[in-house]
């Protein structure tokens, strides 16, 4: 099942710093690969947890399910783990000769 989370703003925008027009596009899809990661991250950490909850429900799971990809996305490149940055620092020299 994918959910698309559009028009959601990040809950703080502390840590983004400014990107030239060339390498903006890579820093997007660094970020957003790193959401992803931390999604499936907090997928498994839930996975782990004995037993369903009193109010276990397809609601609430999917509830849950989009409140973990949206804590995924707002803390993609500013959680400190630094996987956009080494995914930003191994593609760049390939975007750099791309013509925009």
């Amino acid at each position: 099942m994918e959910v698309k989370l559009q028009g959601l703003t990040p809950l703080s925008l502390a840590g983004s710093r400014p990107q030239p027009s060339g390498s903006a596009d890579l820093r997007q899809a660094a970020e957003g690969f790193e959401s992803l990661f931390l999604t499936q991250l907090l997928k498994s950490g839930r996975a782990g947890l004995p037993g369903d909850d009193l109010l276990g429900s397809a609601g609430v799971d999917t509830a849950r399910d989009m409140l973990d990809m949206e804590l995924a996305r707002s803390s993609a490149g500013r959680a400190g783990l630094g996987i956009a940055d080494a995914i930003e620092r191994q593609f760049a020299p390939l975007v750099k000769g791309r013509p925009e």
